[in-house]
């Protein structure tokens, strides 16, 4: 599909929008016109933007429009669900790819529509191209060009999701619509993308949130009930997953539960003694097998609804690990149901994803790549009502208000569908049939986390949600990172999509950057690489989760670390935190009002800073600055800072 195929109209957005923005913007709305080919159009080119037009037509001083002009740009671009890695790309770099050594894999970070190339190379060299999802930006110095797809803002009719490709050489953004299977109608809305110039971080975060959180009182209001902020929503409490993983019982469970209020652990300190509302989460392990949502009675013998119990008991909200579209081939529900599943044009059953715990090696139990599993076909009314009925069982029956729905990507996977119509269409409904439950039986809220979501459908339904690859209890995942395997667990993968995603913040979503570790058993971080996670997931996201072992609290090393970490959780309470990447894993940090500054270094040695960077890009100018260390892992002289690899410093200015 050619751009000269659609009706496409430029128009200004309203005042309110204008008004919290820095420059003007246009949204440019794509419609099928009479003349275009109506039926099964695939993913498709459907729009292409010169950057240097969209310079000419800003409010931008001569002089910034010479610059932008003649500077190759920075590109941010995140992956098309919230496990892949949200990052920039500085010009002269190129995008990694995954190396397939595990094809399943490829579902977590390659988008599932069909590509358009020959339209793409026709107009660009397709190895020039950097790709983004959903929201892409592209950046000179603090000048930034955003490109963000949104159509469902304002629909209450799915419409396909959208990856942009940017061409730095060309200087050219294409649009492409994930619309497999959609049979088009003349005058049919395809989508609709918005541009603005911001000239900072901050006018940039207003500009996401004048687009997608214009009332955030209403856009956020399911989550309220577990605020505990001041100046932004902010959630948190505690989850099995990142100490037990899935080796969970009722005993063990049970000992968390009783011992979580009576150490000086971060939930009790920061939460519970606070009186805020408090989460504790029971994840995976609590089930009978992968898509067999029942509990497992060998290991939780007196059931779900007194597990439940039991965490109201203690004050906090029960929370509980659910993965609604996705099935282990070879357990019981799935062998009754095996019509359920999605499947290929060749009738084959479309895999999923890969875990060892979560498929056979071979054989009649495994019918693709070993420990491959596999999902549903969301087209069924069947399956509709399945995923309805379990629902209501976890709210209502089992007493569970905090679901945490994972692997929620799979619900976006192409396939046959049984009653014809698009991944995009079938995603929607389904998603609106799970999130359906604002209340349980007796009034109270519920709340849902999205994890492995996709970005585009999912944010209206799923406002507090993961935006990053796991974390995990060591610094990266080696192995998984020789292949560029960017949904990888890590300390690293983690905070860089953390500070990605930062923008998004309080707008798109409330970002939940996963835990945040105080330990010192059972972990390979350093104290400065904890503290590095505790204050990053503190200072640019919005919900502080713990998976700490209460049963086992340090008290002589980690009392006094958590004390230090509150005190200074505390100190910035009030702060809000914006950043610019000057180099490779090379981040200076300023809040709004200028009272602070500093830097990230996540690379793996230590970094040289100049000092005039840091008061460079701090909202309020300063002529002559005094650095008084907060947090410091640094070295300074007259003009430098030497920071500390995996580290955070900041300094009162």
């Amino acid at each position: 599909m050619e751009k000269k195929d659609l009706l496409v109209t430029k128009k200004a957005l309203n005042k309110d929008v204008a008004d919290a923005l820095s420059f003007n913007e246009y949204s440019y709305v794509f419609n099928y016109s009479t003349d275009s080919p109506v039926g099964d159009s695939g993913s498709s080119l459907f729009a292409e933007f010169s950057i240097d037009d969209l310079i000419e037509e800003s409010t931008l001083s001569d002089e910034e429009k010479k610059f932008c002009h003649e500077n190759d740009f920075t590109f941010f671009g995140n992956s098309w669900q919230s496990w892949g890695e949200g990052g920039e790309i500085f010009p002269g770099e190129k995008q990694k790819k995954y190396i397939p050594v595990i094809p399943p894999f490829k579902q977590y970070v390659s988008w599932p529509g069909k590509y358009p190339k020959k339209n793409l190379s026709e107009k660009s060299n397709l190895k020039n191209l950097l790709e983004g999802f959903f929201v892409i930006y592209v950046r000179w110095d603090d000048i930034y060009l955003t490109f963000a797809s949104t159509a469902l803002v304002k629909s209450k009719t799915p419409l396909p999701p959208v990856a942009f490709f940017a061409d730095s050489k060309r200087r050219r953004v294409y649009a492409v619509a994930y619309s497999d299977g959609k049979k088009w109608k003349a005058q049919e809305k395809a989508g609709e993308i918005t541009t603005f110039f911001a000239r900072n971080f901050f006018a940039l975060r207003d500009g996401m949130k004048a687009l997608f959180a214009a009332a955030p009182e209403k856009r956020f209001e399911q989550i309220l009930p577990l605020n505990c902020g001041k100046n932004k929503i902010l959630t948190g409490g505690w989850e099995s997953w990142y100490n037990h993983y899935n080796h969970i019982s009722q005993e063990l469970i049970s000992a968390d539960l009783e011992n979580l209020g009576k150490t000086e652990n971060l939930i009790k300190k920061y939460f519970i003694d606070n009186q805020h509302e408090t989460v504790f989460q029971v994840d995976d392990g609590w089930e009978s097998a992968c898509g067999e949502w029942t509990c497992n009675e060998k290991l939780f013998p007196e059931g779900m609804v007194n597990l439940s119990n039991a965490i109201v008991q203690k004050g906090f909200v029960p929370g509980l690990w659910l993965a609604p579209f996705i099935v282990d081939y070879r357990c019981d529900f799935c062998k009754r149901h095996r019509d359920w599943l999605l499947c290929d044009k060749n009738g084959k059953p479309v895999q999923a994803g890969f875990n060892f715990a979560w498929g056979a090696f071979g054989g009649k139990e495994q019918p693709g790549f070993p420990f491959a599993y596999y999902c549903y076909d969301l087209s069924k009314d069947e399956v509709i009502n399945y995923l309805d009925l379990l629902m209501d069982k976890v709210i209502n029956e089992w007493g569970f208000r905090y679901l945490k729905l994972d692997f929620l990507f799979a619900g976006m996977l192409n396939g046959k569908f049984k009653n014809g119509g698009t991944a995009y269409e079938w995603y929607d409904k389904a998603i609106k049939v799970l999130t359906k439950r604002k209340k349980n039986k007796n009034g109270q809220s519920v709340t849902y986390l999205g994890c492995g979501i996709p970005f585009e459908t999912g944010f209206k339904d799923f406002p507090l949600s993961r935006i990053g690859p796991d974390t995990k209890e060591d610094w990266d995942y080696l192995p998984m990172k020789r292949f560029n395997f960017a949904g990888r667990p890590g300390a690293y993968v983690s905070l860089k999509s953390t500070l990605g995603h930062a923008f998004w913040d309080q707008a798109v979503f409330i970002n939940d950057p996963d835990v945040v570790f105080m330990r010192y058993e059972n972990i390979k971080l350093s104290d400065t690489e904890k503290e590095l996670v505790a204050l990053t997931n503190y200072l640019f996201a919005s919900q502080i989760m713990h998976s700490d072992d209460p049963c086992h609290f340090d008290q002589e090393r980690e009392e006094p670390f958590t004390k230090k970490i509150y005190e200074l959780y505390q100190k910035f309470e009030d702060e809000e935190f914006g950043f610019l990447t000057v180099a490779k894993d090379l981040y200076i940090i300023f809040s709004r009002n200028g009272r602070y500054g500093g830097f990230i270094n996540l690379n793996d040695k230590d970094v040289k800073i100049e000092k005039s960077l840091i008061t460079k890009y701090l909202p309020s100018e300063k002529t002559f600055c005094i650095f008084k260390p907060v947090v410091e892992h640094a070295v300074e002289s007259e003009k430098f800072f030497t920071a500390e690899k995996h580290s955070i410093s900041i300094y009162e200015i």
